[in-house]
């Protein structure tokens, strides 16, 4: 057992690989709230039952039923018409007030096993893997919600493109399985009829550990999931489908890293946090060409640096994946090239994550063109997944201010980006051709503060002066 790990390494070896860097991390699963139909068996009460057993004996008119059980008619006329709403007998009438009877097939069933079935809505819960795509089974007090994930400084696996279930997407024979897990002793098994609706999804988490694994004689890595101690085949196999790999960083592990991570498993939450933070930003940051006369990078963060076109999208990705209390970005106008299905994701996961999160946009005439070139100040596709998001979370602020050629990025207490690049319009691909933006990011505490009031302000009350 090597020092500050949950496993053995030679536990997770695996031929022509050797585990470069692992992270404590989460995979996030759904609880879900289903109502259902099923088929249950209900016991007969024991006036129906005679009424049934009369009738199968040859007692079909409702005077030799009445006189057979002395019974009253209210009583028996109140018998019969549920039995036949049942569908267990076959009820005639007649001119005479008399009327005769008979068994349905489902009668003479009823008869034999001396109950019914009747279809039942219940509603029960569930847990769906949306990688695996199927129900599973954890122990509930095994598993974490967002906030203690975030207190332990533990990493979130990204959904990368896994949807939220739906009702489409359980199968029919998982919940099968889960009613016969949650079957009672001595009761009847149930059959499933449909799956109303989902009533409710709460995302939870799985402890797990993140392996990142490099080529002992290429460049390949691969990103594995150990949990339940071993190694799910299925979640790496599932993740590395979704594209998953590239969302957390496994194209920049270094071959030799091990013996620096192995270290970092004995920093406190906090700092291991910290430390992985600076690793991310510096590797992707290093991707960009510099200048011959460039100075070089101090081994941290800088207090003050300025940062060139192509390195605002890293950025923004960062805050969207990374912060933990706050999120502040001013863009005048928002294009959904930018503000992508994968964009609504990670911002959902925030919010769901307790994250507060502030958008304002907008420079616009009185008619509603922007002042720029006639242009919208948000596509309608944006607009709708963003408005579908303030509907849904309280903790989602989002607001047309109108007036603004701002472009902000703040951060948490860890940045804020000013700068003339538009974060929520313009890409910034480096392959695209080049435009220069530039912008002045800062990590001193009181600078970033002042910042976010400032946005804050401007998102409440507008530009007076």
């Amino acid at each position: 057992m090597s020092a500050g790990l949950d496993f053995d390494i030679e536990q997770v070896s695996r031929p022509g690989f050797k585990l470069a860097h692992f992270k404590d991390a989460a995979l996030p699963v759904y609880q879900l709230t289903v109502k259902v139909l099923t088929l249950e068996k209900k016991p007969i009460n024991p006036i129906e039952e005679g009424c049934l057993r009369a009738i199968d004996s040859g007692l079909g008119r409702t005077k030799e039923i009445r006189e057979f059980l002395g019974l009253e008619d209210v009583v028996l006329n109140t018998v019969l018409a549920s039995l036949n709403s049942q569908e267990l007998i076959n009820y005639m009438g007649a001119s005479n007030g008399e009327a005769t009877t008979s068994l349905t097939l489902k009668g003479k069933a009823a008869v034999d096993l001396a109950h019914m079935s009747v279809p039942e809505e219940r509603v029960i819960k569930l847990m769906f893997d949306p990688f695996l795509k199927r129900v599973v089974f954890h122990q509930s007090g095994l598993l974490w919600k967002p906030k203690e994930v975030r207190s332990e400084g533990k990493m979130e696996v990204p959904l990368c493109g896994a949807k939220r279930p739906e009702v489409e997407d359980v199968p029919l024979e998982d919940i099968d399985a889960a009613l016969e897990r949650l079957r009672r002793p001595n009761e009847d098994s149930k059959e499933l009829l449909a799956i109303r609706r989902i009533e409710r999804r709460e995302m939870l988490f799985v402890p797990c550990t993140m392996l990142y694994f490099r080529s002992e004689t290429g460049s390949e890595t691969q990103v594995a999931f150990y949990l339940d101690n071993r190694i799910s085949v299925e979640h790496e196999n599932a993740f590395r489908d979704l594209g998953g790999m590239e969302e957390v960083g496994a194209k920049h592990v270094l071959a030799d890293q091990l013996s620096e991570v192995v270290n970092q498993a004995a920093l406190a939450p906090s700092e291991k946090s910290q430390l992985l933070h600076r690793q991310k930003l510096t590797e992707g940051l290093s991707n960009e060409a510099k200048p011959e006369d460039a100075v070089p990078t101090p081994a941290v963060n800088p207090t003050l640096k300025n940062i060139r076109c192509h390195e605002h999208p890293r950025l923004l990705e960062d805050a969207l994946i990374n912060s933990k209390e706050r999120l502040m970005i001013i863009s005048p106008w928002i294009r959904h090239q930018v503000v992508t299905d994968r964009f609504v994701r990670n911002l959902e996961i925030l919010l769901r994550n307790g994250v507060k999160v502030y958008i304002g946009y907008g420079l616009v005439d009185e008619d509603g063109k922007d002042k720029a070139g006639g242009k919208l100040a948000i596509t309608p596709k944006a607009e709708r997944d963003l408005m579908d998001l303030e509907k849904r979370f309280k903790n989602f602020t989002f607001a047309f201010i109108g007036n603004t050629h701002r472009k902000v990025l703040v951060s948490d207490d860890r940045y804020a980006i000013t700068t003339s690049f538009n974060w929520l319009s313009f890409k910034g691909d480096p392959r695209e051709k080049p435009r220069d933006e530039a912008g002045i990011y800062i990590a001193k505490h009181d600078y970033i503060d002042s910042t976010f009031r400032d946005c804050l302000d401007l998102i409440q009350r507008g530009y007076a002066h």
